[in-house]
């Protein structure tokens, strides 16, 4: 696999042991002792953050993750169901998603929800929609990049067709990879909400991308769900490249004064905090894993427990201070900081 580039690059397992080290044998307190952490301290996570249900006698603290990402708890965003019913709603998904998460009220140790979900209300593709947590504040890491270092990500709406109204644009976008010679990545975003006061209510739910070339994570994620499971297997997972890209997109219509995009963004957009604390989650955590040869069994955290311990932190701080940005108090997106 190809290099990261500097902007992305995190703390080695053995750069972290350096650090002043604190010991977590618990669950219960987790995220404020993460959030808690200078930049030259580190934590390491003596606790399993993967559920149970998970492991097998046979499997590793990878293979675990693994499954966990693909098959963890998903919240259910509180949403309309049907076209009629999102026209009448008032309440913009940003209000939905408040509404949804200011309803979890789980201990912190049981919170085990790795993203958020939602469905389509109208049209052919009807699969359910996945938002890991781990890529939201990835997702403006790679924003960041782009609009610092990379000539920004290029957008090119095509809205003039009369049914984008009901059915939303295709907007199709150039976003930077974040590994090394590279080339970027051809993300064609559709039923993007542009127009219409009602209709715009139903057609954000219908959000999906398609790639000329997939990230490599996303071309390998295959996923079957059990077979007592009503669902089908087939669900829609964004990545970092399709929200970055969503990102671009509401930055080039607030240009024309067209808010519909921000308004209608299904992605929750995280606050300062938010982003800074899956920062320390990248350079400040190890986890102890017995399945790991050598470096004591220590590693970095995988994808599925940054979204536990993120979902966690949304409860602990709530909604508004950790996964809402407030342009006054956090600045602009752009400018969150991501060195090491």
């Amino acid at each position: 696999m190809a290099e990261r580039k500097s902007f992305f690059r995190e703390r080695s397992v053995a750069e972290i042991r350096k650090l002043e080290l604190f010991q977590s044998y618990k669950q219960r307190g987790l995220v404020g002792k993460i959030s808690d952490l200078e930049n030259n301290e580190g934590l390491i996570i003596q606790a399993r953050i993967i559920p149970g249900r998970f492991f097998s006698q046979e499997s590793t603290g990878e293979d675990a993750s693994r499954m966990c990402y693909k098959h963890g708890d998903l919240l259910a965003l509180i949403q309309p169901r049907t076209r009629q019913d999102a026209y009448a709603c008032r309440d913009i998904p940003l209000a939905l998603r408040a509404k949804t998460f200011s309803q979890i009220n789980d201990k912190e140790a049981e919170i085990n929800f790795v993203g958020y979900s939602f469905w389509p209300v109208q049209g052919n593709d009807r699969r359910r929609r996945v938002v890991p947590f781990v890529w939201l504040p990835e997702a403006l890491r790679l924003f960041a990049y782009a609009e610092n270092r990379a000539g920004s990500i290029e957008v090119k709406p095509y809205d003039d067709a009369a049914r984008v109204k009901k059915e939303g644009a295709t907007v199709m976008c150039n976003v930077p990879s974040r590994r090394k010679k590279l080339p970027r990545y051809h993300v064609k975003m559709a039923h993007v909400p542009v127009r219409g006061e009602t209709e715009r209510r139903a057609v954000v739910w219908s959000l999906r991308s398609d790639f000329e070339v997939p990230p490599e994570h996303r071309q390998w994620l295959m996923k079957y769900n059990y077979e007592g499971d009503a669902e089908g297997s087939d669900v829609f997972t964004f990545y970092p490249h399709d929200i970055a890209a969503y990102i671009a997109i509401v930055r080039d219509y607030n240009k024309q004064h067209n808010l519909t995009p921000l308004e209608m963004n299904p992605f929750s957009l995280f606050s300062r905090l938010g982003a800074d604390f899956h920062k320390k989650l990248c350079n400040n955590v190890l986890i102890y894993d017995p399945s790991v040869k050598g470096n004591g069994h220590l590693r970095k955290l995988h994808l599925a427990e940054k979204s536990i311990l993120i979902g966690r932190a949304i409860k602990h701080f709530g909604h508004d201070e950790f996964a809402f940005w407030n342009p006054e108090r956090d600045g602009k997106l752009r400018d969150y900081n991501w060195q090491v």
